[in-house]
């Protein structure tokens, strides 16, 4: 039975609420299937071909392209300048169909009102600092922590607690709102932090301790820190 979403608001409230970014505030599964589709196009000229292509690659858990060569080929394409030429539309082409969930700015901004808000990623600098340019966010986050330039990744505390130091804020005044069972809800938990998971297949929870809060989509993290909702702000 899929668990389900939290409604009661958190006691105490927060005053620092830190956000992922992949799959948390940024669609980066849109733009994945978008990068992939434009990787493969040139090599199916049936659409529910390349659609059945797509979709077996995305059922590979890697996100580059290694995977590619198996599945071109189990869709009739060997030939390797071919394999290549896919994996290369698809490298060069790093943030085609990235976005922002349309929630997004809106609920952030609601949240900056009542808590300081921040940004803890993991990635490459060269590839998250191009991102968070493109998607034009940093300005919503006075704190900003990406992996590589931190030297450690989620879920090693340790990123957490930076992040809680340039707030100036204590652990338990604060929250992570992420998307991974793996990194994020046990990183933040071991940094002393609760955790509110961004489970947007509702599927069941996966991992050990679970997260002290369960949300659809970032709408419903409003009513987890006791801010009303307008009528404008209506859930996808």
């Amino acid at each position: 039975m899929r668990s389900p979403a939290t409604t009661t608001p958190l006691d105490p409230r927060p005053r620092l609420v830190l956000f992922d970014l992949d799959r948390t505030i940024a669609d980066f599964d849109g733009a994945r299937m978008a990068r992939t589709q434009y990787a493969f196009e040139p090599h199916f000229v049936e659409r529910d071909r390349l659609d059945r292509a797509v979709a077996d690659a995305l059922a590979h858990s890697g996100e580059g392209a290694d995977h590619f060569e198996q599945v071109l080929a189990s869709h009739g394409i060997n030939d390797p300048e071919l394999v290549e030429e896919a994996r290369s539309r698809y490298v060069a082409d790093r943030y085609r169909g990235l976005r922002l969930f349309d929630e997004t700015l809106e609920v952030v901004a609601a949240v900056a009102e009542v808590a300081a808000v921040g940004l803890v990623t993991n990635g490459p600098t060269e590839i998250q600092r191009p991102k968070i340019e493109l998607l034009e966010i940093e300005s919503l986050f006075p704190v900003i922590v990406i992996s590589e330039e931190a030297g450690v990744w989620k879920p090693d505390p340790a990123i957490f607690e930076i992040a809680l130091e340039r707030c100036a804020i204590a652990a338990e005044d604060a929250i992570y709102v992420g998307d991974s069972a793996e990194h994020d809800i046990p990183g933040a938990h071991a940094a002393g932090m609760r955790a509110v998971w961004v489970n947007r297949l509702g599927i069941d929870w996966p991992g050990a301790r679970p997260p002290d809060a369960e949300i659809r989509d970032l709408y419903q993290l409003l009513p987890l820190l006791g801010i009303d909702r307008s009528p404008t702000m209506e859930s996808n």
